[in-house]
């Protein structure tokens, strides 16, 4: 058993092959595409490119579907059309070979009082559990048959939030995205679930957390990285390096080499 390693799609530069050419320089297997970037979208670069691409430099990819697609959305005409572009970006990305697709489960819209917090997801559970398991089902259903996982990654870790991935749990074929450092954020909350049910987890989002910011070198913040790297050896994850500048991804890329020698 072991894992493959890849790199963010990095905010600094401005090409695909950008983002090719530091991967390869640095020894890893994968880039995950972000969908958010226009370069990445489907629009701007076709799969037959991409598919070339793969093929001279050696090189898988994965997609991280666009951060602000939330899949519990109230209203049914956007959450059709939310369901449309994962279709066509699934659909794009199996052309090349893509295998993965992370997806946010996002906490949505909250009111401020003057003492709290509350969210409107929150204040109406059974709604959303209704639809967002129920869209979830669907583009699980659209991924299937393209030979496509989709990941569930953790973000903010409220307790309505919290229980929705228990749900996730129950539903066959939708697997997870442990990203350690979200996790860390919000005191490992879902440490248990992915522990308790390893083989949902399929994907890793691996970086520190220095008890202010995520997102940071590794091993240079307080996440038991060691045990977070034995748990995706063990269950044959992929692994993305999520520290988000060049700088950042090549110190943490020799740290962990330092750290396996």
């Amino acid at each position: 058993m072991g894992c493959k390693l890849g790199m963010p799609t990095l905010i600094e530069k401005d090409n695909i092959i950008d983002n090719i050419i530091l991967c390869k320089e640095l020894g890893l297997d994968f880039i995950e595409l972000n969908m958010n970037l226009p370069y990445c979208m489907p629009e701007y670069i076709s799969s037959k490119e991409l598919s070339k691409l793969k093929n001279k430099y050696d090189i898988e990819f994965t997609i991280h579907f666009p951060e602000d697609i939330d899949f519990g959305y109230f209203y049914e005409e956007i959450g059709q059309a939310n369901i449309r572009l994962f279709q066509s970006i699934a659909r794009w990305g199996a052309e090349f070979g893509v295998e993965k697709i992370n997806l946010h489960l996002n906490p949505g819209v909250y009111f401020t009082l003057p003492h709290e917090k509350i969210f409107v997801y929150e204040k109406n559970e059974k709604f959303f559990y209704e639809k967002f398991l129920g869209s979830i089902v669907q583009i699980r259903d659209i991924a299937e048959p393209l030979g496509i996982k989709i990941c569930v990654e953790n973000m903010q870790v409220h307790k309505f939030v919290e229980k929705a991935y228990e749900s996730l749990c129950n539903i066959p074929k939708v697997y997870f995205t442990w990203d350690i450092g979200h996790d860390a954020m919000w005191g490992y909350k879902m440490e248990k679930i992915y522990l308790k049910n390893p083989q949902k987890v399929k994907h890793m989002h691996f970086h520190d957390y220095d008890r202010k910011s995520d997102h940071q070198v590794l091993f240079t913040g307080t996440i038991p990285l060691d045990e977070r790297l034995k748990f995706a050896k063990e269950n044959n994850l992929t692994v993305v390096i999520e520290t988000k500048t060049t700088e950042a991804l090549v110190e943490s890329v020799k740290k962990l080499k330092d750290r396996q020698e």
